[in-house]
């Protein structure tokens, strides 16, 4: 189970930045590397102010994302940290049923870089082992017969995490990838990232079905295009074993 887990003070929150005025920036806000360059927005802690130029310049040389100001969400110790009560409860009857602890994937804890992904930062950093590639992971996750993903958000974290999952899986063994397609969504305002996802991931040869569908039984085979029901529509990743048991991450 992968849990957003941030500080308040995080380089994609607006306590982050200032500008002459004293303000910040709203939710939302795009910060560009001009920006801090001219000062337009400006870290509100000096010794902040080379490592946030840094940050903004890398993510231009990636070419993914620029920097987005983001309500504060998931702020570690307050009640939008914690998992939502029907998944809980279905997280803690699996616990009792399987004799299990849930893995906790914890992962946004650096306040200098952006995590989308639950395996590895937007830009890492040398001194935090926490942002690099969690290979471990992955390996682990390539033991199992199936590896099931929805969450939050399509478009956003499980976009990324899944991408770079399939990065690093083996090409021939990507049909092992399911994800459920009605448990995600995307970020209001970016659902054309959440519909490319599932378009991509298609196309690369990944299982897309429903939640119903997720623990269908028999050899798992790739399946042809027209069998695998799209719809739309919450991160948590699961593998599942050649027992039937899974575990969470």
């Amino acid at each position: 189970m992968t849990l957003d887990s941030h500080q308040r003070m995080h380089i994609a929150h607006g306590l982050f930045w200032t500008n002459d005025a004293g303000g910040r920036p709203d939710p939302f806000t795009l910060i560009t590397t001009e920006d801090v360059e001219t000062g337009k927005w400006r870290a509100v802690r000096e010794e902040y102010q080379e490592k946030a130029l840094a940050y903004v310049k890398a993510l231009d040389k990636n070419g993914k994302f620029k920097l987005c100001i983001w309500p504060e969400h998931c702020i570690i110790g307050s009640e939008g940290h914690n998992v939502t009560a029907p998944i809980n409860e279905g997280l803690t009857a699996w616990a009792e049923t399987r004799h299990e602890s849930v893995e906790w994937v914890h992962k946004g804890q650096s306040i200098f870089t952006e995590m989308y992904s639950a395996l590895k930062a937007e830009v890492e950093i040398a001194s935090d082992a926490g942002t690099h590639l969690n290979a471990e992971l992955i390996a682990r996750l390539a033991t199992h017969e199936r590896v099931l993903v929805c969450g939050q958000a399509k478009s956003h974290c499980v976009n990324c995490t899944v991408r770079d999952l399939v990065q690093h899986w083996p090409k021939s063994e990507l049909h092992r990838i399911w994800l459920l397609s009605d448990g995600m969504s995307s970020v209001p305002g970016f659902e054309a990232a959440g519909d490319q996802f599932i378009d991509d991931m298609r196309e690369a040869g990944l299982t897309i079905v429903p939640t119903a569908r997720a623990f269908d039984t028999g050899v798992i085979s790739k399946p042809p295009l027209q069998e695998l029901a799209l719809s739309q529509d919450q991160t948590l990743l699961q593998s599942e074993t050649h027992t039937q048991q899974p575990s969470c991450l």
